[in-house]
């Protein structure tokens, strides 16, 4: 049942998508041979948050992710949004996120928390800073999983047609919010 609810999340959240998008990028170390390299993407703004006062991410309430980032700093790493929406779907645990709609046009942002271990739920590796996630590609958003002590950070963004732009928001939110978690 527990592996029920995280896979509700991203039903949800990705629902009428398909998957798309392209594999890792190969990179070649001598003639003949490739290894795949995850991407990595700098945010566009950054943030030291000493350790004590970063929040545990599995200890979130849905109301606490919407605290993770401000509205003015979505502005700056992603696109101009509203206040977010705190959400929870599903029992024990419950997933929990927060929604940020865009101020203009169909987009949004959602931070989320899913349960310890599903960090890989991505298709493509990515560097985050210091933390190694997985990111995947559907029609309609690009969804970033960084595991964390006990919770697993999901920063997906949602559009029309998502493309690898949007991957490259997610994944700046994702380093973004990494800061401000332990």
């Amino acid at each position: 049942m527990r592996a029920i609810m995280p896979a509700a999340l991203i039903t949800l959240l990705a629902a009428g998508c398909t998957q798309g998008g392209p594999g890792p990028a190969p990179a070649t170390t001598s003639p003949g041979t490739t290894t795949s390299q995850p991407e990595s993407v700098a945010p566009s703004i950054t943030r030291q948050v000493p350790p004590e006062q970063r929040r545990a991410l599995a200890d979130a309430s849905a109301k606490q992710l919407c605290g993770l980032v401000t509205v003015d700093e979505l502005g700056k790493l992603a696109f101009p949004v509203g206040a977010g929406a705190p959400r929870e779907i599903g029992l024990e645990p419950s997933v929990r996120g927060c929604q940020f709609e865009a101020q203009n046009g169909s987009r949004s942002i959602l931070i989320g928390s899913q349960p310890d271990g599903f960090g890989g739920l991505g298709d493509e590796e990515v560097e985050l800073g210091a933390v190694r996630g997985t990111q995947q590609l559907h029609v309609n958003d690009c969804t970033v999983f960084a595991p964390q002590a006990g919770a697993t950070l999901q920063v997906t963004v949602n559009a029309p047609e998502a493309d690898s732009d949007d991957c490259e928001t997610a994944q700046g939110v994702a380093q973004y919010v990494l800061a401000g978690v332990r």
